[in-house]
């Protein structure tokens, strides 16, 4: 027997017939739209709850302790989609997250020749196939102008919200599953762009992303990702039709880093020793000093995204951004000034160093009660704290052991880029103030935005930045970070709060 479910979003409506025991997980995507399962889908993050009325299957103790950490209510007006089961007439609320927010960042970026190293029908474009994010920028190939551009979130994020879950996936029996997945959004990106400019379908496209992105997207074993020793079969830096794939330099500083370190110039100036972090789920850093280049990894972990924190959000309207003390209390903004939905990654670093101005939080993350930010509401939780810890231990040792490799110390960084949406928009002061960053960086830091897009679309309009990137990934050497002794004690060093 049938039942008729309908689902209520902030861009319409959908109704349809199914059997008892569908997933409202399965119903949504129906629907297209897409819940966030930072967990995997595993009921444990709460991340994809969606209201509901009718009749839905009983709440197990592992779908309530999931929402009440989320901070639902229990009442079963809310269920996880990844858990509960249509078992009747059902209608489902659900508002969905404009990723155009973020993603499309724009920064500095060093000048170059337009000369386009395949023409096709003049129309082309760049996409960077981030772990969270989708940006694609549409350009005119025979004068170099950029016709429109957006951002979307990455359709894969139904299975996790970091690269593990996605390769564990695709080892598990989902590899085509994913492909499709992001070979649907990418078509998608190219209707959306040509038709808002006006033009053909693009003819020639520049696709980066991680090396696990760039694998799942090509149908590529990622079992080498899986295991030690990491070991590339295929490092890319080869035309597919008239799709390039930019080259790899290891399993976990991907295509979107060299194109990153492309963009910034870095490698241009062999009198600077230059820093580049991508402050994300994977942390990749590049450091060149004398002429070369040392690139690494650390898994920080989607706490800057939002996700894992108990009423974190990514940058959507509504998510607090900004945090600061006034007072004595607690201020804060959010994004688009409207009503607080959540922390995004941002407002978690200011709520981290606010804290800990207030003497409400110890170096050691300690404090005797969860923390209410102000009137928002939002509580952050002694568990969230632990998270960030976690995560902004692993940018710090990172940093530090980069540094201590090429021995060198702070004060021989002249230059420290911040790539990425999410590091364009990072209050350096609060990084200082919880350890992320030395406060000896603060007055180098240049912001690049999205500079992977960025050097996506360069390799697009220009043979010999295309050229530069492959010697870019060819010249730099790794530092593997999962058997260095110097890195596990700076992390350990780097769980404290303000040192």
């Amino acid at each position: 027997m049938a039942f008729t479910v309908c689902v209520h979003h902030n861009t319409g409506e959908y109704r349809g017939q199914y059997p008892a025991g569908t997933r409202l997980s399965d119903i949504l995507s129906d629907a297209g739209l897409v819940a966030p399962h930072p967990c995997g889908g595993h009921g444990k993050c709460g991340k994809c709850a969606v209201r509901v009325v009718g009749e839905v299957s009983p709440m197990t103790e592992t779908e309530r302790d999931a929402l009440r950490g989320a901070g639902y209510p229990t009442d079963g007006s809310y269920r996880l989609s990844c858990l509960a089961e249509a078992i009747g007439n059902l209608t489902l609320y659900y508002n969905t997250i404009d990723a155009s927010l973020q993603g499309v960042v724009q920064g500095f970026c060093k000048e170059f020749s337009i000369d386009p190293p395949r023409l096709g029908n003049g129309i082309g474009m760049a996409v960077d196939i981030g772990t969270t994010t989708v940006a694609a920028y549409l350009y005119d190939l025979t004068n170099g102008k950029r016709l429109a551009e957006t951002c979307v979130e990455n359709p894969q994020k139904v299975h996790g919200a970091d690269v593990i879950s996605r390769v564990g996936h695709a080892l598990t029996g989902g590899g085509e599953q994913l492909k499709q997945e992001i070979e649907e959004c990418l078509g998608d990106l190219e209707r959306e762009l040509s038709q808002r400019a006006g033009v053909q379908a693009p003819g020639t496209v520049v696709a980066v992303g991680n090396t696990a992105m760039l694998h799942l997207l090509t149908g590529t074993d990622v079992s080498p990702l899986a295991a030690a020793p990491f070991i590339l079969k295929r490092s890319f830096g080869e035309w597919e039709n008239d799709r390039y794939y930019p080259p790899c330099i290891s399993a976990y500083v991907g295509a979107d880093m060299t194109a990153a370190i492309l963009s910034s110039g870095m490698c241009e100036h062999p009198n600077k020793t230059s820093l580049l972090i991508d402050v994300g789920t994977n942390g990749e850093m590049a450091l060149f000093h004398r002429g070369e280049l040392t690139t690494c990894s650390t898994a920080a972990g989607p706490a800057f995204e939002g996700a894992g924190i108990s009423c974190g959000s990514m940058a959507v309207p509504g998510a607090v951004s900004e945090v600061w003390a006034e007072d004595g209390h607690i201020a804060y903004r959010t994004i688009e000034d409207r009503p607080p939905v959540g922390l995004c990654g941002t407002g978690l670093i200011d709520a981290a160093a606010v804290l800990l101005e207030l003497g409400l939080m110890e170096d050691s993350g300690f404090m005797e009660t969860d923390a209410v930010l102000g009137e928002s509401g939002l509580v952050l939780t002694r568990a969230d704290i632990r998270q960030l810890q976690l995560a902004k231990a692993a940018i710090r040792a990172g940093i530090d052991t980069l540094l201590a490799d090429r021995g060198l110390t702070y004060t021989d960084v002249d230059v420290l880029y911040l790539a990425g949406g999410f590091g364009s928009y990072l209050h350096p002061g609060s990084c200082a103030a919880i350890g992320m960053i030395r406060r000896e960086l603060i007055d180098k830091i240049e912001v690049l935005g999205n500079a992977a897009g960025q050097g996506a679309s360069m390799m697009l309009l220009s043979r010999e930045e295309m050229s530069r990137a492959e010697e870019i990934a060819r010249s730099a050497t790794t530092l593997e970070l999962s058997t260095s002794g110097v890195f596990m004690e700076k992390y350990v060093d780097g769980m404290l709060f303000g040192i």
